[in-house]
């Protein structure tokens, strides 16, 4: 499914004023949507022998997570920027959970290709997300291309309609943010 296909921004809008068939929309095209990028993701950064945690796990566990925390989105930006960070987390818990299952601890490994080329190597989760919450600190916006770029694996068409700005303006942003990883997390 195209992101720019849908009227996610009308649909929460929408969902916020109380419409539940809105609300519905919402939840199903979310569930989709994250569903193929949970898959899309979990293969290409985690690999296939490190974390057993099945696509569809961990976008239930996400929407459970959001559905104990309910939130009302202003847009797709809103909620992609929300529902990064909630995903995240759940990688985070998982990787905890199952460190303190094994001696010595497993760890999830990020490989960020996107980042320094094909030959990247591989680097904690809970790394990258403390850089990108130093990011944020700098620059909220360019934290937000990271994470759309990076964990969701979108286009840069996808993420100028995401954030509402110019094409420039994200890759401007995507420079920046892939440059200062790299010099954070030391690839």
């Amino acid at each position: 499914m195209n992101l720019s296909e849908e009227p996610v921004t009308q649909w929460l809008q929408e969902a916020a004023s109380g419409d539940a068939q809105a609300a519905g929309r919402i939840a199903g095209w979310a569930y989709a949507e994250l569903e193929g990028l949970a898959a899309s993701r979990l293969r290409r950064y985690f690999g296939t022998t490190d974390v057993t945690l099945e696509p569809a796990a961990l976008v239930s566990e996400t929407f459970l997570k959001l559905l104990r925390h309910p939130t009302v989105f202003e847009n797709r930006r809103h909620f992609f920027a929300f529902v990064g960070k909630v995903m995240l987390r759940v990688l985070i818990d998982y990787r905890r959970a199952r460190a303190s299952e094994k001696r010595g601890g497993d760890r999830i490994r990020v490989s960020l290709t996107e980042v320094r080329g094909s030959a990247a190597p591989a680097i904690d989760v809970l790394a990258f997300e403390q850089a990108l919450e130093r990011l944020e600190s700098l620059d909220v916006r360019k934290a937000e291309v990271t994470r759309l770029r990076v964990l969701w694996g979108l286009s840069m068409d996808e993420i100028a309609d995401v954030l509402e700005v110019s094409l420039p303006t994200v890759g401007r942003d995507w420079r920046f943010a892939r440059t200062w990883l790299a010099e954070e997390l030391k690839l």
